[in-house]
């Protein structure tokens, strides 16, 4: 199987010979070529039983590297199930339109925030307001994603959104239709787009955004006006899934997007001398799985588009399952629910969830299956230039 340390290895060079890359876009070239290799270090084990020796290399921790996530993902569903409740659940997707990915690209920290702020403001405002029959404080679980199954720039969160909220009274108050509608596509879109054009003008007339390149001749007054009367004609568009009928599933089905990257090492099929060749599935032709060839430098410089911000946090928590609140607001709900408590939620680590999702013993010998795995060497990372990167 082709992976994007291939990727990286055989093109990255002669790429950033050409490309002027970021600290993190640098940083996560260097990770994924590293990542589980000697480069990184490790440390060698012995079996107490039959003596086998195995040797583990240390994994990057990137959280655009395409290893690292499997673990991370079923750590992060085992914690989120202390806070599941016997509700009903709502998929919906905030989307800016494509004349603002441009100006987002040049200003991703301020914009994505923008967007997760918005997004949460209107679905707030809905259910504080009387023609919405909720009157509730809602909750709300919101992850970033930037990428069409192309590796396209398309920046957009989805939401997770629990079928009511609690009220003055501390009770739990479902939605419309006993929690199977929540508020319509529609109003809702046009509420976000005027949140959202709002706080953008204010950072144009306060002068931080960065405009620069093609899209700088928005710096001109009644140019930028000409794009904003655009957006305001322009439909934006917020969808909103089927409520889930079983709330075990929530969870699992948010996790796809939690620890989703750009492109997963599966769906890379082939690196040949100049091409990329990977799968993705066509959303207009009902999920169609389907091939694309890419020239290299282009491979990389769309899977580049999608690196976060320095310490940008993509997932996000709002009102009654914000960290701050959520243990009192979810022990409220549980109780009017009639649920019964959660209890405390442990902290597992690395060992406890392969033990718990994948029934993988990480100290049993693979070898004999009966000796205990022991450390006898720790293998220090390398050391020296920040440019180093190949590891063969």
């Amino acid at each position: 199987m082709a992976t994007m340390a291939e990727v990286f290895n055989r093109f990255a060079d002669d790429y950033q010979k050409h490309h002027i890359l970021s600290f993190e876009q640098q940083k996560l070239i260097r990770d994924i070529c590293n990542c589980r290799t000697h480069a990184l270090g490790g440390h060698v084990t012995a079996c107490s039983s039959c003596g086998h020796i195995n040797v583990h290399y240390n994994s990057c921790g990137n959280r655009h590297c395409p290893q690292c996530q499997g673990v991370n993902k079923e750590k992060w569903i085992l914690e989120r199930q202390y806070d599941l409740l016997n509700v009903k659940y709502f998929h919906v997707v905030f989307t800016l339109p494509s004349e603002l990915r441009s100006i987002c690209y040049q200003n991703k920290r301020l914009l994505y925030n923008l967007l997760f702020s918005c997004a949460w403001q209107t679905l707030d405002d809905f259910s504080k307001d009387p023609r919405q029959r909720l009157m509730a404080r809602i909750g709300m679980i919101a992850v970033l994603h930037t990428w069409t199954q192309t590796l396209l720039y398309h920046p957009h969160i989805h939401c997770i959104v629990p079928a009511g909220g609690l009220d003055d009274a501390g009770n739990w108050k479902s939605s419309k239709s006993n929690g199977n509608f929540l508020f319509y596509d529609g109003a809702v879109a046009n509420a976000f787009r005027g949140k959202f054009l709002e706080q953008l003008i204010k950072l144009y007339k306060t002068k931080k955004l960065t405009l620069e390149g093609k899209i700088s001749h928005l710096k001109k007054y009644h140019n930028f006006w000409k794009l904003k009367k655009k957006l305001y004609e322009t439909n934006w568009v917020v969808h909103t899934e089927d409520p889930f009928e079983n709330p075990d599933s929530v969870i699992e089905y948010l996790a796809r997007y939690t620890h989703k990257i750009a492109i997963s090492n599966y769906r890379i099929k082939a690196v040949d001398e100049n091409e990329i060749t990977f799968t993705y599935l066509d959303r207009a032709n009902n999920n169609r799985k389907e091939t694309m060839i890419l020239p290299a430098e282009k491979f990389i410089n769309r899977f580049l588009l999608h690196v976060l911000p320095r310490g940008f946090c993509k997932i996000r928590h709002y009102g009654f399952l914000s960290t701050r609140v959520k243990q009192n607001c979810l022990s409220q709900i549980r109780l009017s629910l009639k649920m019964k408590e959660q209890g405390i939620k442990p902290k597992l680590t690395v060992k406890e969830v392969l033990r718990i999702t994948k029934g993988i013993d990480p100290d049993l010998c693979p070898e004999c299956g009966q000796g205990t795995l022991i450390c006898i060497q720790e293998l220090p990372r390398l050391r020296g230039s920040p440019n180093y990167r190949k590891c063969s």
